[in-house]
């Protein structure tokens, strides 16, 4: 007999997230597989439309929650996979839900459930202020610690996670590394493209710079000196920032540089297919950020996926595979001037801008696509990265 899948999740679509979205997909994906796949997540109002097999808590994995999900656990004859997706504020209690850990080490010891556990963030890093997020970093590395014991399989977003947590894990626990594809699919669409493009080349702009993201500060941090010096470099270059809080970011950096004024285009939030023609229209994307390019990086996987040529950069969090593969321009130095002349170097280069663009996607399709999370997920050998 086989097992059925039972997805763990502290949101879920119509609440707004990264691991919102990523379930999202997974169950769909897992369900198209010939799975029997049930989601289980917390409440999100009256109107909110789901699939049949999506199943609401009475509240964020507390009490009533918890006994709920036993309930419905059980009704489901063995055997069974729990597979939680996990951060560590995403199940109430502000980051310091103990009993819902508990809870989970319980099922694995009383029900011989197989527990994975899918690490989108380990747990809250210790800091010198304010001391009371210490208070925090400490719980949520005993509600790590709970997981990893209670897990038969624990899965990372990017094998730096697997560093961290294993020191927390028993000896013999097998880490898999499962990056995150892209919540943006690409839209066929050379009408949309074509009039995304023409719309970012107002003002006499002859090529297009996109940025795909929320606008963090550290990314901003990031950004903010890079698109300084590229377009203090080239002056037929217009700058496209794409995704929620786009048109903020955009007025701060035209404030931060008043000549730049026009060159800076945000568009604030958008649909899915409007954000992949936005990628699409693109010449170049630049990426940064702050521990490097990675698996978990979602925006970076969007602009991947849409087919255009990345620059980015790499860090403390980056695989091998990124510089294995050569399929994006992965800078060293994350300054401003280095990210610079990587994009200037690929504007003077089309036919290395096309050969990038092309082997991104082939990369993306063979790691990082949701049919490859799914192969993972059911064919775990348990080898660790």
């Amino acid at each position: 007999m086989s097992a059925s899948w039972h997805l763990v999740t502290g949101e879920y679509p119509p609440q707004a997230g990264g691991v919102s979205d990523y379930t999202a997909a997974l169950a769909q994906a897992l369900t198209s597989s010939g799975c029997d796949v049930h989601v289980w997540a917390p409440p999100a109002g009256p109107d909110s439309a789901t699939a049949p097999f999506v199943h609401r808590l009475p509240d964020r994995f507390q009490r009533k929650g918890l006994r709920a999900l036993d309930a419905g656990l059980d009704a489901c004859a063995a055997p069974r996979i729990v597979l939680v997706q996990y951060v560590p504020q995403a199940f109430g209690m502000r980051g310091l839900n103990v009993g819902f850990c508990r809870w989970v080490d319980r099922r694995a010891r009383t029900r011989a459930d197989d527990v994975r556990v899918m690490f989108h963030e380990p747990y809250y890093p210790f800091s010198a202020w304010p001391p009371q997020h210490n208070v925090l970093a400490l719980v949520n590395r005993i509600m790590a610690s709970q997981l990893l014991r209670a897990a038969r399989t624990a899965y990372v977003s990017t094998t730096a996670w697997t560093t961290r947590l294993r020191r927390y894990a028993p000896a013999a626990l097998p880490f898999v590394w499962l990056p995150v594809p892209s919540s943006i699919a690409r839209v066929d669409d050379r009408a949309r493209v074509a009039a995304m493009r023409q719309r970012f080349r107002d003002n006499g702009a002859a090529r297009v710079v996109g940025h795909f993201g929320t606008y963090g500060s550290a990314v901003l941090a990031l950004l903010s000196p890079a698109i300084a010096d590229l377009l203090g470099r080239r002056s037929d270059v217009r700058l496209c920032l794409l995704g929620h809080r786009s048109d903020a970011a955009a007025a701060q950096l035209t404030t931060q540089t008043p000549a730049n004024a026009g060159r800076v285009i945000g568009l604030g939030r958008q649909e899915p297919a409007d954000i992949s023609a936005g990628l699409q229209a693109c010449d170049v994307v630049l990426q940064p950020y702050a521990d490097g390019a990675s698996g978990r990086r979602t925006t970076l996987m969007a602009a991947l996926a849409n087919g255009v040529a990345v620059v980015t950069n790499a860090g403390a969090a980056t695989e091998r595979v990124w510089a294995d593969e050569g399929a994006v321009s992965l800078v060293r130095d994350a300054s401003g001037a280095a990210l610079a002349g990587a994009i200037v170097r690929l504007l003077e280069d089309d036919q290395e801008c096309a050969r990038l663009a092309a082997r991104g996607r082939s990369m993306y399709e063979r790691h990082f696509a949701i049919e490859r999370s799914v192969e993972t997920l059911l064919n775990t050998s348990g080898t660790a990265p």
